[in-house]
């Protein structure tokens, strides 16, 4: 095994040295097949790797100008297809950190009206674009899908990021709030988890993400005084349903 894996690294690191444009290569490669749209490690995958290490080894086959934009402009369309583990090499292979930030947004603008609401949100959040780009917007569909995990990386090392989006979670906590009346913005989202916006999950989400980004709660009052309330619905059924509270210990909570 360990033969073979040698012998196709040195076969592939001699066909990047044989082309005159190994990143050019490696996007016909790419458009050619589709073995690199799963999850798993396909060859796409480790030519695409290795490819980033040959890059680094050989930093003069780098395109610059008119060409590099052509590649960029090539190698979005294959992100948009892409699992998360091959957009690093390729966001590196093809400089996308260097290219014009209204560029790159335009195309995450266009995953995202797409309806490609995580992989327009992914690529943001590797393109470290999420300061130019709404909270509301990416985040609310992947809430609705009960993506919370992209979310929280979203917001992640941005504090005012994560004040909007507690913001936007304590309106959800607004008694007459409908989940129906957002989810209906969206009409394109195959799976809405509703069961997952009530107001109890809500709480408990908001509760979590205060204390995770160390935040004063009074960010969020809507959700403050859900808390109260469900306090006070406990202590009166105690009290007066259940009747295992003493009128010492009632004294005490009021």
């Amino acid at each position: 095994m360990c033969f073979v894996s040698k012998q196709l690294k040195e076969e592939t690191r001699q066909g990047f040295a044989a082309l005159e444009d190994p990143l050019a290569g490696l996007l016909d490669m790419l458009e050619g097949s589709s073995d690199w749209k799963g999850k798993g490690h396909s060859l796409g995958h480790y030519i695409t790797n290795e490819l980033q290490l040959w890059i680094k080894e050989h930093p003069s086959i780098q395109q610059t100008g008119l060409r590099l934009k052509k590649l960029q402009t090539r190698v979005f369309r294959i992100l948009a297809q892409s699992h998360a583990n091959l957009l690093d090499p390729l966001i590196s292979i093809y400089q996308l950190h260097t290219a014009e930030r209204n560029y790159l947004l335009g195309h995450v603008s266009h995953l995202y009206h797409k309806g490609k609401y995580k992989e327009a949100a992914i690529l943001s959040i590797k393109l470290k674009l999420q300061p130019d780009l709404e909270v509301k917007e990416i985040c609310i569909p992947l809430l609705l899908q009960d993506k919370t995990n992209i979310v929280e990386s979203y917001v992640s090392d941005h504090p005012d990021l994560q004040c909007k989006l507690l913001q936007i979670l304590d309106t959800w906590c607004e008694p007459d709030f409908n989940p129906k009346d957002i989810a209906r913005q969206f009409p394109d989202l195959s799976t809405i988890r509703m069961d997952k916006l009530n107001h109890k999950m809500l709480s408990k989400l908001i509760f979590r993400l205060l204390e995770q980004y160390n935040l004063d709660p009074a960010l969020c009052p809507n959700a403050i005084k859900q808390r109260h309330l469900g306090t006070l619905k406990y202590l009166f059924y105690k009290r007066f349903v259940e009747k295992s509270m003493t009128q010492e210990n009632w004294t005490d909570h009021f």
